[in-house]
């Protein structure tokens, strides 16, 4: 198996089960939120397009995350640091979205919804769910193949 199939293997694992301890057995989204409502939309209602949507948000995510690890010098084997520039990353990236959704009427759209509904502490629930699918990724990883 090449290294990218064994990275998207350990990542897969991970984003499903943080999802399903996280959402589903914890409800840590409706803790931070205070939204039953946009959590059970976006987690019940919508559970299959809203995973594969996280599939690829998240990687988007470790990408930018690395990318900014890489242009810190963060040596790859430095775990700690890697989840630090991708913690920065998550909240730069987070920010952002909803500086641009807040800047906008609400409108239909759940995110604008989501935004508008619970502000920041959208930015700090999507901090916690990407370092913790990084965290365990991490540990899948070494687990499963010793690196």
């Amino acid at each position: 198996m090449n290294v990218w199939a064994k990275r998207y293997f350990s990542y897969f694992l991970s984003l499903s089960l943080v999802t399903v301890i996280q959402v589903y057995i914890l409800d840590i989204p409706t803790f931070i939120s205070q939204a039953p409502d946009l959590v059970n939309e976006y987690y019940r209602k919508n559970a299959i397009s809203s995973f594969i949507f996280d599939f690829f948000l998240l990687l988007i995510y470790f990408s930018v995350g690395m990318y900014f690890a890489d242009f810190l010098n963060i040596n790859k084997n430095d775990n700690a640091g890697q989840l630090l520039a991708l913690i920065i990353s998550s909240m730069t990236i987070s920010g952002a979205f909803m500086v641009y959704f807040l800047s906008r009427k609400v409108s239909k759209s759940f995110f604008s919804r989501w935004f508008h509904r619970i502000g920041v502490k959208a930015v700090f629930y999507d901090v916690i769910l990407v370092s913790s699918v990084y965290t365990l990724m991490m540990i899948i990883h070494q687990k499963i193949y010793g690196k």
